[in-house]
Parts: C-alpha cells; structure tokens; sequence
C-alpha cells in the first residue's frame, strides 16, 4: 500500500479518540465463535511523512465475525499503549468499528521514524496486528519569502539586480526565475533552508514592460510563487519614500515595522524628510521602495556631493554629522537636489499632555474632579478637590487597565519613548500605545495607524482626547473615526527581545531585534 498525505485540520497537543473511550483490557469469557477467523484490519493508509507539532491521524476499518474485543496501539518512542475496550463501548455485538484516532508528535523526540503497532483481539481470543508507520520526514509547510519582490519593479537605469530571498523550515530545493522576453529562464537546485537569488540584468534603453514570474520549491514540491513587472522608464514622481539609516539589507528587513522611515511626499518630485540624529556620522539615503537598496536608491552622486544620484551601485550616503538634533533633509529626484537644516529637541513638540511618570496636578491623569479643563493652557483649572494618578503609557491590548509593557523616556531626547529588550514571541500582536487608566478610560492619549497600514505601520497619528499645546491639531483628525480605530496587527518572526522605539515628535515607531 501506497504511503499518503493527510492534512491537519487544526493543531493539538492532546491526544483524544473519536467516538471511543481509552480503558483496559476485558477479561469477559464465554463467547461462542462464530467463523474462528482472526480479526480484519484494513488501514487507510499503512504510513505518513509528517512533520513534528502536527497531529496526525490513524484511521483504519476493524472487522470480525466473532466480535472485537479489543483495539491496541503502541510506540514506545512516542509514549503510547493505549488500549480501547470495544467490549465495554459497544457490546458483544460489534463486528465492525471505525478506528479514528489522532496524535501530535512532540519536536522534542530524537527519532524521526515512529512504526504504531496494532494489535486487535476479537472475542474468542484471535489476535492481529498491522504496524502503521508515523515518519516525520515530511515538509507540509509552504516556503516563503524572507526578502519578497516588489509586485512591479521601476527601473530608471539601463541594468540593475534583481534580488529576492527565500526560505523553507525544511529545505528550499529548487528556485526557478523566468522572464521569456528577458531570455531568463533560470532553475536553480539548492541543499540548505535559504537560498538568496541576486543577478544583474541589462534592460537596455527601451522603455517597456517585462512579465516574469519567480519561484521556489521545497523537497515535497510546495512552493512560494509571486508574478514580477520590470518597468523600465522615465524616473517616476514616487508615490511613497523612505529613509534608510541602515547600510545593508539584512537589517533592511529584520525589523518588526519602521524600517525604513516613511518620509512626506512634499511636491511634484519632492521629499521632505524628518530625523533625529542621535549619534554624529549616521549615514542615510533613500529609496522608493522599503525591502531593497535596488533598483532604486537616491544618495550622493561620487563625482558631484552636492547632487543626488538614483544608482544603488554608485550613490553614496548622506552622513549627518550633528549629534543630538533632529535633521530636516529636502531633495528633489528630478532636479537632482537636496538641502539640510536641523532643529533642536527643544524646538521640536510632541503631543503628549503629561510627563510619563508622573502624578503632580496638570502632568498626570485625574480621575474625577471639580475643576475645568483649559486647552489652551492644557491643564485642569479649580480641581483641588481632585484624584491624580500616575501618568504611563504603554502597549495596550484590551483596555487601559492592562497597559503593559510601559515606555519609558530616552535619556537624550524627551519626544522618543521606548520599551528595550521587550519580551515578544513569534506569531501575531495587536496594540497601539495607550495612557494607563484605572477606570479604563479610552481616548485621553493615544496613537493609532490608519487602516491600510495597521499590518506594517508606517505612520503613528495621536487621536487622544487631550493634547499639549502648542501642537499641530491637524494630526488629530481621525479622533473618533471608527474607519480609522486600530490596533496595528504585526506578526514577530521568532521569539526573542526588541526594541520599540517611538518618536512621538515624528509620530514614528520602530521594532527592531535587540542587540
């Protein structure tokens, strides 16, 4: 019999049967046979390749003229001797019974190969037995990009490198890129989790389109596949812009959100961006697109330092050498400009209406009072008669009375607060930064990302009920916009520690791998 694939319908860790109960074995004698033959055992499938943490699925038919006593399965590897007393279930009358029985083979076993005995003894004492074999050789998960290609590709240089990453829990074994009117049609074998796909491609100067489509394939043929458009044009008035501090494209993607910043699209073929610059020498550029250097990437152009270049091969970072300042840099991709000014931290704002960590009148929350609120002092006026309480914000995930972690202040800069060497594990977190509130108060500081971007945001707007004046009301606007009321839903890669860094001034926030 032919080995086969069953897949799960859910995860588990528990063993439970279906429609039996696990008991002893009878001692009942007496029974009259009927055609003396051994029991009948037909499984569905006599093995599985699977993997450890998914539970698999023994299925078989039972059948004996004389009636099943007993039902039996052992593995001493997996822990298993578990016998189902048909007698006490169904009676004496049972000729046939459905075996379905289910079980979850923990990672932590140091075989791959789990042979179950099965052993079934009829009423009359008859005994057979069949092995049906659990080998967690198999691969049931789908690769993935681990460095995903844009959906169309701009390029404005006459070649570039087409770069993607890919990666399998058991092996990516095969990576196929095919692009007909290019003349690729590259299969690539592979022995190992990861493979990273870099080529250069001459496009020449004709500007047009080429359809191509990339793929990997793990040992069990699953595979990852994604539909490409190299454009080869004009430069393009970039609908999105961002600012890389990082200089290679490994920590290009290792982050949980905010790498790289998002920057205004200021005008036609104009950016305006916004940094602090904590440390004096920090490099920075710019591209159009946020998983890659390539095939765009504006910085200095080596023979001009007053001019930018679009080369990702030849354009040089802009180094900010002025520590402790927030940078403003305007560049125009066009006119091939840009200029920089700076601001102190002084002189920056934020809208935070209270100073974390504190209970004093007028710097943290009150929870019930006489007095009035003044907004354009932004403090509560005739509330002596007042509850304060302290002032925290941190990563709410349900209501305000269970805010935590807690941000904290950076040392050198008021406007980021930041939570480091947080605790998270893999899989799926929602939040937005909140005040903590006794009685759950839900709108009096808070940030939220719009919809569109609550799967990866790039840009925090404060919606709090109360602000610090002065401020710039406008970011503000979707307070009470229930389109708009988000907890951001980002998904962690591995367990581990981050940082979560967040310019409240910039209204930017960055997750990153702790160092």
């Amino acid at each position: 019999m032919k080995k086969a694939f069953f897949y799960p319908k859910t995860f588990i860790t528990a063993l439970f049967l279906s429609g039996a109960i696990i008991a002893g074995c009878s001692d009942d004698d007496g029974f009259s046979a009927v055609d003396n033959q051994k029991p009948v055992i037909s499984l569905e499938t006599d093995g599985i390749h699977w993997e450890f943490e998914r539970e698999f699925y023994i299925k078989a038919k039972i059948e004996d003229a004389d009636g099943i006593k007993t039902i039996n399965l052992k593995n001493a590897d997996l822990m298993l001797d578990k016998t189902i007393d048909i007698l006490a279930i169904k009676g004496s009358d049972c000729k046939s019974y459905d075996l379905d029985y289910k079980f979850t083979a923990p990672d932590s076993l140091k075989t791959e190969f789990f042979p179950v005995l099965i052993t079934v003894e009829d009423l009359v004492g008859n005994i057979s037995e069949t092995t049906f074999n659990a080998d967690m050789d198999g691969d049931l998960t789908d690769p993935k990009f681990s460095v995903e290609p844009s959906d169309t590709v701009n390029v404005i240089m006459s070649s570039f490198n087409l770069k993607f990453a890919v990666s399998d829990n058991k092996k990516i074994q095969k990576v196929t890129v095919n692009f007909p009117d290019l003349n690729i049609n590259d299969e690539i074998t592979n022995d190992s989790k990861t493979y990273e796909y870099k080529k250069l491609i001459n496009l020449g100067d004709e500007n047009r389109f080429y359809d191509g489509v990339v793929a990997a394939y793990d040992a069990f043929n699953n595979k990852v596949e994604k539909k490409v458009v190299i454009s080869r044009g004009e430069l393009k008035d970039y609908e999105r812009m961002y600012l890389c501090d990082v200089e290679n494209e490994e920590d290009l993607v290792a982050d949980v959100c905010g790498v790289p910043m998002l920057i205004d699209h200021s005008g036609e073929f104009e950016y305006t961006a916004y940094y602090y610059n904590a440390v004096a020498g920090t490099k920075i550029r710019f591209t159009p697109q946020n998983n890659s250097f390539e095939p765009v990437c504006f910085g200095l152009d080596p023979d001009n330092n007053n001019a930018l270049s679009p080369d990702p091969a030849l354009s040089q970072p802009i180094v900010l050498d002025e520590a402790g300042v927030y940078y403003k840099i305007v560049f125009n991709t066009k006119q091939a400009t840009y200029t920089t000014s700076t601001y102190s931290i002084n002189e920056a704002y934020d809208p935070m209406p209270g100073k974390l960590g504190s209970d004093a009148p007028g710097l943290g929350l009150n929870t019930w009072c006489t007095g009035q609120w003044n907004a354009e002092k932004g403090e509560w006026e005739g509330a002596d008669d007042a509850w304060w309480q302290t002032f925290k914000v941190g990563l709410m995930k349900d209501n305000p009375r269970e805010v935590d972690p807690c941000f904290e202040y950076n040392p050198q800069n008021p406007h980021i607060i930041q939570i480091l060497n947080c605790p998270l594990e893999k899989g799926t977190v929602e939040f937005h930064p909140h005040n903590w509130h006794h009685d759950g108060w839900w709108d009096y500081c808070t940030w939220k990302p719009e919809k569109a971007t609550k799967t990866n945001p790039e840009i925090w707007k404060y919606v709090g009920s109360y602000v610090k004046v002065p401020y710039d009301l406008k970011t503000t606007s979707y307070n009470n916009d229930v389109e708009n009321d988000n907890h951001c839903k980002l998904t962690i890669p591995k367990t581990g520690n981050y940082d979560i860094i967040f310019d409240i001034h910039l209204g930017r926030m960055k997750i990153v791998p702790s160092k």
